[in-house]
């Protein structure tokens, strides 16, 4: 059984290393492209750029969880987990650009159900994209 973890242990180091690098890359970009500033509304106490960020974490982060289980090498996982962030920032572009055009505000200001939807649309759009990247 050692034999087993110790021969194993590097293809979990090196997915989780892929798997973090991928998600603080996607992380990045995101904070990056919306027009609000989550990480500085948080600081502030800001609850509905806290939910409105994990949910959109979470919907990114359970396809890539789905596709490491099912992937055949890193970079297939890597090519992967670029769709799943793809499909995150454009699920914000829908919400933001084409649904409702005042969320955005709406979040600096502390609307917390406009996190909320965010958030949970985020993660909703995530479990179908999980249930898809399977062979």
């Amino acid at each position: 059984m050692f034999g087993y973890f110790t021969a194993a242990l590097p293809h979990f180091l090196a997915y989780f290393g892929a798997a973090l690098l991928l998600a603080a890359a996607f992380l990045t970009i995101y904070v990056q492209l919306t027009p609000h500033r989550e990480l500085d509304l948080i600081r502030n106490g800001n609850s509905a750029a806290a939910l409105q960020l994990t949910g959109t974490f979470l919907g990114f982060a359970l396809p890539v969880a789905t596709i490491i289980g099912n992937s055949v090498s890193i970079p297939d996982m890597l090519m992967w987990g670029v769709v799943a962030a793809v499909v995150q920032l454009l699920v914000f572009v829908v919400i933001a650009r084409l649904l409702f055009r005042g969320i955005s505000a709406r979040i600096s200001d502390g609307c917390t159900s406009s996190g909320v939807f965010v958030g949970g649309m985020g993660l909703g759009i995530g479990l179908l994209q999980a249930a898809c990247m399977v062979p």
